[in-house]
C-alpha cells in the first residue's frame, strides 16, 4: 500500500510538471509561405524603396521649388517618411538573411506591413505639394 501511494504522488508530480512545462511554454507561431515570397521577391521590395525615395526626393525638390514653407507639419510627415524607409531597409536586409521558413515568413509579414506605412507616408507627404485651391480659406494665422 506504502508503494502504491509513492507510485500516485510521483505520477502526480510529473503530470504537474508536464502540464506547467506545456502552459509556460510559448508557442511559436506557423507562418506559411506564399509563392510570393520568394528570393525574387526581396529584390522586388528593394526595387520598390528605391521608388518610394526617388518619390520623397522628387516632393522635397517640388517643395523646395515652390518655395513651400518647411513647416513644423512637413518636416516631421519627411522625417517620419525617412525613418520608415530605413525601417523598411533594415527590414528587407534581415529578409535576405532569414533562413528557416519561421524567420522567412516573419520578415516578408514585417516588410509588407512597413512598405504599407512608407506609402501611406508618401501619399500623405504628397498633399503640401499641391497649389493651395482657390475656393479653399486659409487657416487664421496663416
Amino acid at each position: 500500500m506504502k508503494g502504491l501511494t509513492w507510485a500516485i504522488i510521483a505520477l502526480i508530480v510529473v503530470g504537474a510538471a508536464i502540464g506547467a512545462a506545456l502552459i509556460l511554454q510559448k508557442p511559436r507561431d506557423v507562418i506559411t509561405l506564399s509563392v510570393n515570397t520568394s528570393r525574387d521577391s526581396v529584390a522586388v521590395y528593394e526595387q520598390r524603396v528605391k521608388v518610394l525615395q526617388a518619390r520623397l526626393d522628387s516632393i522635397e525638390a517640388v517643395l523646395a521649388w515652390r518655395g513651400v514653407p518647411a513647416g513644423v507639419a512637413v518636416r516631421l510627415r519627411i522625417g517620419q517618411m525617412e525613418e520608415q524607409l530605413k525601417a523598411l531597409t533594415a527590414g528587407l536586409r534581415i529578409w535576405r538573411d532569414a533562413h528557416d521558413q519561421y524567420g522567412v515568413g516573419q520578415a516578408y509579414r514585417e516588410c509588407l506591413l512597413l512598405y504599407g506605412s512608407v506609402q501611406a507616408s508618401c501619399q500623405a507627404l504628397s498633399y503640401d505639394t499641391l497649389p493651395p485651391q482657390p475656393d479653399t480659406t486659409r487657416p487664421p494665422g496663416k
